[in-house]
């Protein structure tokens, strides 16, 4: 785990959780030893057999009460969606040192909206909640998907309301609340909670993923306050993987890596 230690960015402002005195050194010191996590997680991602759920476990009933939108599986969506971003970081970055400020803040942010994602579906002590949550995701997909593609009047794909329906009925079995779960969930929310409830000390997930947007529209503001070394975002979001597998390890009652 980072130091936690306070300085200020090139503006003299102070910047909470990113800003350490030794970050430079301790970035390449842990991207040494947590480049082998990201290829193993990438390798299970890719392996149906992995990220296993224990019959009797937390998860396993989430899955169970959630059908046919199986929590486990939006996880596993959420999580090979992040490692993917995490994996193109390193691959650039570390092993064809060919770094690029811009194109490296906007992967980390994909990596850590993704597992920010799937940390705000995973975190709740209620079942009700992970579902709630879990079905939101599935609804947020339904939103977008036919906001992309209405007009294109792709057959294969059921109408949206058919699909919202099925959600409702999931909703139904477990008395929750269906507008709320029709209405869908903001990145930023999750982005906030998994901000608020990440172990500390930390570099945080908010203000990373914030210059990360920053980067990836071009705003001029972002390179103001950002730190100089590239790797930083993806710091964050390694710190935010090994937070979600160690709760997934703990919810699904199997270890991971």
């Amino acid at each position: 785990m980072l130091d936690d230690h306070a300085t200020t960015t090139a503006t003299g402002r102070s910047v909470p959780e990113l800003a350490l005195v030794d970050l430079e050194e301790q970035a390449l010191e842990r991207w040494a030893s947590n480049g082998v996590l990201i290829e193993r997680v990438m390798q299970r991602c890719s392996a149906r057999e992995e990220f296993p759920v224990a019959s009797g476990s937390s998860l396993s009933a989430d899955d169970i009460t959630s059908g046919p939108y199986a929590t486990s599986q939006t996880l596993r969506r959420c999580l090979t969606a992040g490692i993917d971003h995490l994996h193109a970081v390193k691959t650039l970055v570390v092993d064809a040192h060919a770094p690029h400020s811009a194109a490296t803040w906007s992967l980390a942010h994909g990596a850590l909206e993704n597992l920010a994602t799937a940390y705000w579906i995973l975190g709740p002590a209620s079942r009700d909640d992970r579902i709630e949550r879990t079905l939101r995701w599935h609804a947020q997909d339904i939103a977008d998907s036919e906001a992309a593609t209405r007009h294109l009047r792709l057959p294969s794909l059921p109408p949206a309301e058919a699909r919202l329906i099925s959600l409702e009925m999931v909703a139904r079995r477990r008395r929750l609340d269906v507008d709320e779960v029709r209405r869908g969930y903001r990145v930023e929310t999750a982005v906030a909670y998994a901000d608020a409830q990440l172990p500390r000390p930390s570099l945080g997930v908010l203000l990373p993923w914030t210059l990360g947007s920053a980067f990836a529209h071009g705003r001029p503001w972002a390179a103001l306050g950002a730190p100089t070394n590239a790797l930083l975002p993806a710091l964050a979001a390694l710190q935010l993987l090994e937070a979600f597998l160690a709760l997934y390890e703990q919810r699904a009652r199997k270890a991971l890596v």
